[in-house]
């Protein structure tokens, strides 16, 4: 009987290491340095130097503002994702703060706070300098008008104004964000399981077309008609889940047929260990570390999470590069599949 030798123990010992390794900081840098980072916001306004003033502390934030002329320009950019939200300006120099919790909640409850932070602000400042004049005023009228402007600076708040928002069923948005571990396990799992137990080539390959097209359908029924977060054409988000689940499955199915298990540990590091936790989808992925999140958006759950939630509920925009890149791991995966089937018939000719 063959035993492992000490240098293979060895060997798997630094591997497995450097995998929990991966593993660590995948799942434990997202969570500690989460944040602003670059996060693209607007502001409605068309006095620049009130621009100015607003945009600077902003970008000293982190957050990459834009100016918009006009309401009607902003919405716009929000419904093509180029910003998250906006903060609207008035002449009196009251503050709407236009927030798309769609397109992530985590970056619509920092702009709501940052919003309040600001109308407080400017709270104090005008209250600072009517005070003085009040302590200095000597007739009942001048009095009576400078109490009057207090209490107006008193009743100034923060308006907001929805622009996308989840259903009632899942205000925040909980269920898209709890889904890249699903959709990245699930169709791991899935291709795994056809890979092993359906037989033959070309019955993998509509095994795994069949998977995407009924698993598509069964994620978003369970997610629009379940957990009830999306409400948009189901057939439609649908397509977009059976993309994502066919990339997973080819991409695992052509590494497989090619490496072997060795294909399935790199697939579950690109899919689960990193592609869950860079997904952004629990936040967004400006929040994540800067490069990091981009590089999720370039593995299946990220591009998966954010074509759903484009697809739902911003008219289909933004959807191209999440588009493009799932269909580049469903060529890559057939690519490899049919590379391994080539090998295969290759050692046939030998025996």
């Amino acid at each position: 009987m063959k035993v492992s030798t000490p240098k293979f123990i060895l060997t798997l010992a630094v591997g497995l290491t450097a995998i929990l390794g991966i593993m660590m900081a995948a799942f434990a840098t997202p969570a500690v340095k989460s944040g602003i980072h670059n996060v693209p916001i607007g502001i409605v306004t068309t006095n620049d130097q009130a621009y100015q003033k607003l945009a600077q502390p902003l970008q000293d934030k982190d957050f990459d503002v834009t100016q918009y002329q006009s309401t009607s320009e902003m919405k716009k950019a929000v419904n093509h994702r180029e910003v998250y939200g906006a903060f609207a300006l008035s002449d009196q120099g009251d503050m709407t703060l236009y927030k798309a919790t769609a397109a992530s909640s985590a970056v619509s409850q920092v702009l709501e706070q940052v919003g309040q932070t600001v109308v407080a602000n400017q709270k104090q400042a005008a209250k600072a300098q009517i005070q003085p004049m009040l302590e200095k005023a000597s007739d009942v009228q001048t009095m009576k008008v400078l109490n009057q402007k207090l209490a107006m600076i008193d009743k100034k708040s923060l308006k907001t104004i929805e622009l996308k928002s989840f259903p009632s069923a899942d205000p925040k948005g909980t269920g898209l964000a709890a889904g890249a571990l699903p959709i990245a396990l699930g169709g791991w799992i899935g291709s795994v399981a056809i890979a092993n137990i359906v037989k033959g080539k070309r019955q993998k390959f509509w095994a795994a077309i069949t998977f995407a097209i009924i698993g598509g359908l069964g994620l978003i029924a369970v997610v629009q008609f379940g957990v009830g977060t999306f409400d948009g054409n189901y057939f439609l988000s649908s397509s977009g889940a059976m993309l994502g689940i066919a990339a997973t499955a080819f991409f695992v199915l052509g590494l497989l047929e090619i490496m072997g298990n060795r294909g399935l540990i790199i697939a579950a590091i690109t899919l689960i260990l990193l592609g869950n936790p860079l997904s952004g989808l629990a936040s967004a992925p400006e929040m994540l570390p800067s490069g990091w999140g981009a590089f999720g958006q370039l593995l299946p759950p990220g591009a998966t999470g954010t074509l759903l939630r484009n697809l739902t509920f911003f008219d289909g925009n933004a959807t191209l590069v999440p588009f493009l890149t799932l269909v580049a791991y469903i060529v890559f995966g057939l690519t490899l599949f049919a590379i391994g089937k080539k090998s295969v018939l290759i050692e046939d000719v030998k025996d």
